[in-house]
C-alpha cells in the first residue's frame, strides 16, 4: 500500500507541475486539469480501504470537474477563489437532513453564538486591532486568530454531542464550510457604522448563517463578490444532484460525519492550482524550476525512503513528503544567509505596520498563506540543523545542486553582486505556497489514511503546530486553543 500510495501523491503533483508548464503563457482554462483529472479518475480504493469514504473525495473532484466545465470554460482570476469552499456546504447540508439529531446539535450551536457575546466580542475585537499578529484564520489547526479556534470555544460553550461537535469543527477545519471567516463581517459593519454592538450582531448572524444554511450562504457571499463566471445556483443544482448519493452511501456504510465534511473539498487542483495565479508566476522561468526541482526532489527521495525501509506507514509519507519540501525552502534560504526567524520577523514587522494604513481594508485570511510559509521555512530550519534528516532519512539535495537556472544568479542579477535572487524568487510563492505544501500528495495521502479507518474522524486534531510565529511572540502559546480543541 505504501508504494501505491507513494505513486500516486507523486503522479498529481507531476500533473499539477506538467499542467502549469504546459499553459503557463496560455490563458486558464478548466481543460488544462484534464491530465490531473484523469489521475484523480484512476485512483481506486485499495485492499482493506472503504470505497464509500474514498468516493467522497474521488468523486467529488470529477463531479466539480464536470459541472464547472458544461458551464464555463474559464473563470475570473479573482473568482478562482471561491472554487473549493463549494463542497464542504453541500455534504453539511446533506448530514443535517439525514440525521435529526445532528441538526439539533447544529440548532443548539447556533443558538449559544447568540447568547455568547463575551468569546465574539473579544475575539472580533482582537482581530480587528490586529491583536494576534501575523496568523492563519482558516487554519486547519486552532491557532490564535483563526476562525477554527473561534468555533471551538462556542462548541465548548454549547456541550453538545462529541462526535458532532468534531463533525462540525472538521468541517471548519480540514474542510471548507463556505468562504465566511470570523471577523469580516464585524470589520465591514463597525468601519460602516462605527457602532460595535451593531458589528458583534452582524457577525453572529453570519456565524449561524454559516451552521444553519451553509449552501444559500456561500452563494450569497460569491453574490456579494459580484461573482459572474457561472451561475453558483446552478452549480449547486448539478453538483447537488450528482454527489448527494454518493454522501448518503458513506453516510449508510458508517463512516464518520466528520470524513464526510472533509474529504469532498480537496478540488483545488482545477482552477486554483492549475490555474491563473501559477500561470502568471511561472511565466518567470526561475520560479518555474522552483516547482520543477521540488517535484524531482520529491520524487527521488521518497521512493529512496521507501528503498531504505525509512517509510513504516503512510502517515510516514505525509511526515516526508512535507518535510522534504519545508526542508527545500529553508535550503533556498539558507543558501543566500537568510534564517526563518529573519524572514518570521519581516513579515510581522510588515503586518504591523500595514495594519496602520489599512485596518478595515483588507480581509481577516489575507495572511493565511503568508502564515503557511513562514512555518514550512521554520520546520525546514530544525531539519537542516539536525543534518537534513527526516524520520531519520537524509535529504539528497542532488536535484537542486544539479539546477543550472536556481545555481546561476548572474542571470537574474549583475554577476558579482548576487545576493538574493533564490530568496527574491521564492518570495512570488509566499502568497501562493500550496504546491510547495505540496498540496496534492498531503491530500492523496489523506484521503488514504480516512479510507482506511473511515469511521473514525481524521479532523480536527488536537496538536502543536510549532507556529514560526511563536518564536519571535511566544505568549500566543498562551492564548492557543490548538492542543485542546476537542
Amino acid at each position: 500500500m505504501i508504494e501505491e500510495v507513494a505513486e500516486s501523491a507523486l503522479r498529481l503533483q507531476r500533473e499539477a507541475v506538467k499542467a502549469i508548464e504546459r499553459h503557463r503563457f496560455d490563458r486558464f482554462e478548466f481543460s488544462h486539469a484534464e491530465g490531473f483529472v484523469n489521475a484523480v479518475r484512476e485512483m481506486k480504493a485499495l485492499e482493506g480501504q472503504s470505497d464509500e469514504a474514498f468516493q467522497l473525495y474521488r468523486s467529488s473532484l470529477l463531479i466539480h470537474y464536470d459541472t464547472l466545465t458544461s458551464l464555463t470554460p474559464t473563470i475570473q482570476p479573482f473568482e478562482s477563489a471561491f472554487l473549493e469552499w463549494m463542497q464542504t456546504p453541500v455534504a453539511f447540508q446533506r448530514l443535517m437532513e439525514l440525521d435529526s439529531s445532528f441538526k439539533e446539535s447544529v440548532e443548539i450551536l447556533a443558538k449559544t453564538v447568540d447568547e455568547n457575546d463575551e468569546i465574539i466580542s473579544l475575539e472580533a475585537m482582537r482581530l480587528a486591532n490586529g491583536f494576534y499578529g501575523v496568523t492563519s484564520a482558516k487554519d486547519f489547526a486552532a491557532i490564535p486568530g483563526s476562525t477554527l479556534s473561534v468555533l471551538a470555544k462556542v462548541v465548548e460553550w454549547a456541550g453538545i454531542d462529541r462526535e458532532h461537535a468534531k463533525t462540525i469543527l472538521a468541517a471548519k477545519s480540514w474542510g471548507l464550510l463556505t468562504s465566511y471567516v470570523f471577523g469580516d463581517t464585524f470589520l465591514r459593519i463597525f468601519k460602516e457604522t462605527g457602532d460595535i454592538n451593531r458589528a458583534v450582531s452582524a457577525e453572529k448572524r453570519a456565524m449561524k448563517e454559516m451552521l444553519l444554511q451553509p449552501v444559500e450562504t456561500q452563494v450569497n457571499i460569491m453574490r456579494s463578490f459580484g461573482f459572474s463566471s457561472f451561475d453558483p445556483v446552478e452549480y449547486y443544482r448539478r453538483y447537488t444532484e450528482k454527489f448527494t448519493p454518493f454522501i448518503d452511501s458513506a453516510f449508510r456504510e458508517g463512516v464518520h460525519p466528520a470524513n464526510i465534511v472533509v474529504l469532498p473539498t480537496h478540488v483545488g487542483d482545477v482552477g486554483h492550482h492549475i490555474g491563473w495565479q501559477y500561470y502568471s508566476i511561472c511565466r518567470d522561468e526561475m520560479n518555474m524550476e522552483v516547482l520543477r526541482v521540488h517535484y524531482s526532489l520529491l520524487e527521488n527521495n521518497i521512493r529512496r525512503a521507501i528503498e531504505g525501509g525509512h517509510v513504516k506507514s503512510i502517515f510516514d509519507l505525509s511526515t516526508l513528503f512535507t518535510g522534504i519540501s519545508a526542508a527545500y525552502i529553508y535550503r533556498l534560504l539558507s543558501d543566500e544567509g537568510f534564517t526563518a526567524n529573519m524572514l518570521t520577523r519581516l513579515f510581522t514587522e510588515r503586518f504591523y505596520h500595514s495594519i496602520m494604513a489599512r485596518q478595515f481594508e483588507r480581509y481577516m485570511v489575507n495572511e493565511l498563506h503568508v502564515n503557511d510559509f513562514l512555518d514550512f521555512a521554520s520546520r525546514g530550519e530544525k531539519i537542516g540543523r539536525a543534518g537534513w534528516k527526516v524520520k531519520g532519512y537524509e535529504i539528497d539535495f542532488t536535484p537542486l545542486a544539479n539546477s543550472r537556472m536556481l545555481n546561476s544568479g548572474e542571470m537574474y542579477a549583475f554577476p558579482f553582486c548576487v545576493t538574493s535572487t533564490k530568496f527574491a524568487s521564492l518570495m512570488k510563492f509566499i502568497d501562493m505556497p500550496c504546491l510547495l505544501a505540496p498540496e496534492p500528495p498531503s491530500i492523496t495521502v489523506m484521503v488514504n489514511a480516512i479510507a482506511m479507518n473511515p469511521e473514525k474522524a481524521f479532523a480536527p486534531v488536537n496538536l502543536c503546530k510549532g507556529c514560526a510565529t511563536a518564536e519571535i511572540q511566544p505568549n500566543r502559546c498562551l492564548l492557543c486553543k490548538a492542543q485542546s480543541v476537542i
